[in-house]
């Protein structure tokens, strides 16, 4: 009996990673709304019913949401004090968000925000305008609107929506990545193998949607698939054309993808050893 609880132990899935410890923020971050909330002529509807469920809980300075590739689907909420929203965040974690105009509403999960707001920064007479950084392009090969960011505090809240990665300087080379580090060769060169995928610097928040690099340029959907789809919540595969050697894999929740990548980090295709990290997307 005990030899075969042990075999069901080594068996058992590990535990999904556990969410980063924030510090208490007047900033709330916002994930797991419906992204088709967050269609530029939809937006100000959703900032509305935001303001309406958060308000109860205190005075709200501010509310972002936006809808470029990297930011939709997530929203910041800001609270003249801590404990406003601190009790926001108790109050409505979980709370189902949904548009009348749309329905298909989904669970929120809220936490503070990594950093103070511009708006929190200007009233406390500490504000210092950052300079702007390039935006990569999206996997869909489309080119990210940049956000004005002098008056509606929107700089430092695309960059918390990005998980304040910090991507590596390029050093002159082109030829290195995409939007998620993946690989991508320069125009004209032989796309026959891939070098070795870049590793993702610095943690993400744990996501539904799963970003796979260094996979072999001629794998299929099915290929994956056959490989993700034995896991709880397995939902589709998406290959990108325009970027040979990367992958997305969603799952219905970020505790059923981090269940996967846990098993799967490191998983062969051929000769190619994939990496697994969550979107950031």
């Amino acid at each position: 009996a005990r030899a075969t609880m042990t075999a069901m132990e080594e068996e058992a899935p590990p535990p999904p990673p556990q969410e980063e410890e924030l510090p208490p923020n007047q900033t709330l971050y916002i994930r797991n709304i419906n992204e088709k909330y967050s269609k530029k002529f939809r937006l100000e509807e959703l900032k509305a019913k935001l303001k309406a469920i958060f308000r109860p809980y205190g005075e709200i300075l501010d509310i972002v949401a936006m809808s470029n590739f990297y930011n939709k689907g997530q929203a910041f909420v800001v609270f003249k004090d801590v404990a406003s929203a601190t009790k926001a965040m108790n109050g409505l974690q979980g709370h189902t968000l949904s548009l009348t105009s749309v329905g298909g509403g989904k669970e929120m999960k809220i936490k503070y925000a990594r950093s103070k707001s511009d708006v929190i920064a200007k009233l406390e007479g500490t504000f210092e305008p950052r300079a702007k950084k390039t935006k990569a392009l999206p996997p869909t090969g489309k080119k990210v609107k940049k956000a004005k960011a002098a008056e509606s505090g929107e700089g430092e809240m695309e960059e918390d929506a990005e998980q304040m990665d910090e991507d590596d300087e390029d050093g002159g080379d082109k030829s290195k990545g995409n939007a998620h580090g993946g690989w991508q060769a320069p125009s004209g060169q032989n796309q026959k193998s891939a070098p070795p995928a870049p590793v993702h610097t610095g943690p993400l928040f744990p996501h539904p949607i799963l970003f796979l690099e260094n996979l072999p340029l001629d794998i299929t959907s099915d290929d994956v698939a056959a490989v993700f789809s034995p896991f709880p919540g397995f939902k589709e595969v998406r290959l990108v054309p325009s970027r040979p050697g990367i992958a997305f894999v969603e799952y219905e929740s970020d505790v059923q993808s981090g269940m996967a990548m846990a098993r799967l980090q490191g998983h062969r295709f051929g000769e190619l050893q994939t990496k697994i990290a969550f979107s950031k997307a």
